[in-house]
């Protein structure tokens, strides 16, 4: 890869932020941090402008939405105000390992269709290291077949790794696969993240498990998650099934 886009959805986690960009910063391999306010509170929207002035960084662009539309739609926002052929998506409040970009710059000859995926999660509270999470499945590349295979033989780690996000894509095959449900207000893509795996893998994409890239995942009782209530189960549970139904 030559440049990519580090997009980051924000809401509510200027806490987090400069964790977040820490590493793209001073990387040239980075083009651009495009940062996406889903309406935030105007104390954290004020935070954000104020950490970014404070980086003084010309990488970093802020965009804000004028209505909250939802973790789903402000990540393909996200993506959309990106400029790269190739997009890093990373959640506001995670933050890549140390050696995270070098192994995304170093994959050769990136397939448009192939959504590139962490090998290692690195679980933890905001008081410190928890779990880990280690895809170690028996499949090069995992599409609607080896899916629902491992969905239907409730293979260890399937769940996460459906809905887990922070991955590499081609930016045009993502806003192609994911329009429809970017536009379709009725779809209940709460659990955003299994929302992508479904729209991407339905319409031939596919994702490739990367060795040695990694990130840490913050666990969080305000997550969006947690914050959609049961909304979130059920979505999890809607796209699970759809991925199993399709044929």
């Amino acid at each position: 890869m030559d440049k990519i886009s580090l997009a980051i959805p924000f809401y509510n986690t200027s806490q987090y932020f400069e964790e977040a960009v820490e590493h793209g910063l001073d990387n040239d391999f980075v083009k651009e941090i495009i940062v996406n306010d889903d309406c935030s509170t105007e104390e954290e929207w004020k935070k954000l402008n104020n950490i970014v002035d404070s980086l003084n960084n010309s990488k970093i662009k802020l965009f804000r939405n004028e209505l909250n539309l939802g973790g789903f739609r402000n990540k393909y926002t996200a993506v959309k105000n990106s400029s790269c052929d190739w997009i890093y998506l990373l959640d506001s409040d995670n933050h890549p390992a140390e050696t995270t970009l070098s192994v995304i710059q170093s994959i050769e000859n990136p397939d448009p269709n192939i959504c590139y995926i962490p090998q290692r999660l690195l679980l933890y509270k905001d008081d410190g290291y928890r779990d880990e999470v280690f895809y170690n499945f028996k499949y090069d590349k995992i599409g609607i077949d080896e899916a629902q295979d491992a969905l239907l033989k409730k293979t260890k780690y399937i769940d996460w790794f459906l809905n887990t996000g922070n991955f590499v894509f081609n930016r045009e095959k993502y806003l192609e696969r994911l329009r429809s449900g970017f536009e379709n207000k009725n779809e209940p893509v709460y659990a955003c993240s299994i929302a992508f795996s479904y729209h991407w893998m339905s319409k031939g994409g596919y994702y490739k498990v990367t060795p040695d890239m990694k990130y840490y995942h913050r666990l969080r009782n305000d997550s969006y998650w947690n914050a959609c209530g049961s909304n979130s189960d059920y979505s999890a549970q809607y796209y699970h099934q759809k991925i199993i139904d399709l044929s």
